[in-house]
């Protein structure tokens, strides 16, 4: 008898020593709070102030019908403002495990945890393909470690970030809330290449060189060539001008689609022309 009573004792002894550690860790969950500066896998956490995420979230005009992906989410005050301001559907990428339980309570006490998700990742293997918003505040070196990634998700996506930018990838926006600075970019369509552009009865033949958001290049029709001004993307909405054939300054603004561009075109005192171009590939001769 003697045996198994110690036995007995010991185990009994063990689980209650493993039911308050079970309940320590638990409460110690509960009331884990974050510091401003603690490590991280890749970077300290310091928070993005409420007003900041609010103006951030407004230059993408987010609305219900985004996905909104926030790499390094923290404590995820980012997606669950996405989900509670403006009603879209949000994902945290979060590599410490402390802040991606913070961000789920936090969720859940927001009445948002329907519609937000958190993940502990590397946000380096995250899948942005659904993503129609990604969020950032991360050191300059990661943002340009990502910077191809981001480069190739689809043509509209919009790209914001806290106080950090994207090396020569100029922003298409910025705001300052609370002397922090937010950046906007949105992710621009593939349209550099050879194309031929009809307008009306005449066509051209259209030269575009592109970076980033940024196009340059030439117009060319019966041996004139006219530079093309004033070029830019935002996504797939694209715009720019040149010299038509009768020495007229002419605009064009419209939006791509792949291998076809199409849109409205005008000049001083003459009513608009609709105009559309195709992207001449090798081999084609499209008249």
């Amino acid at each position: 008898m003697k045996p198994f009573a110690i036995v007995h004792r010991s185990a009994l002894l063990a689980v209650t020593f493993s039911l308050f550690a079970a309940l320590s860790i638990a409460q110690d969950q509960r009331t884990y709070q974050p510091q401003v500066g603690q490590p991280g896998k890749d970077v300290v956490w310091v928070p993005t102030p409420d007003r900041l995420i609010e103006r951030m979230l407004q230059m993408a005009d987010t609305t219900s019908k985004d996905v909104v992906v926030d790499l390094g989410s923290g404590d995820g005050r980012i997606p669950i403002a996405a989900a509670k301001k403006f009603g879209a559907r949000a994902l945290g990428i979060e590599y410490e495990a402390d802040l991606v339980q913070l961000s789920i309570r936090s969720a859940e006490r927001e009445g948002v945890a329907d519609r937000v998700r958190f993940l502990r990742q590397d946000l380096f293997q995250t899948d942005l393909s659904q993503a129609t918003v990604v969020t950032l505040y991360v050191s300059p070196a990661i943002m340009l470690a990502l910077r191809p990634r981001l480069l190739g998700l689809k043509a509209g996506t919009r790209v914001v970030s806290h106080q950090f930018t994207l090396g020569d990838w100029e922003a298409d926006e910025q705001a300052i809330v609370e002397r922090t600075t937010g950046y906007l970019w949105v992710v621009p369509a593939k349209v550099q290449g050879r194309w031929k552009l009809r307008l009306g009865e005449d066509l051209y033949e259209l030269q575009l060189q592109q970076e980033y958001q940024m196009l340059r290049g030439s117009a060319e029709r019966d041996g004139k060539r006219s530079p093309v001004i004033a070029a830019r993307l935002r996504g797939e909405e694209i715009r720019f001008a040149f010299v038509d054939r009768n020495g007229d300054p002419r605009s064009f603004s419209g939006r791509t689609a792949g291998d076809a561009m199409e849109g409205a075109s005008r000049t001083h005192g003459q009513q608009d022309l609709r105009w559309s171009a195709r992207r001449q590939r090798e081999g084609w001769d499209e008249g």
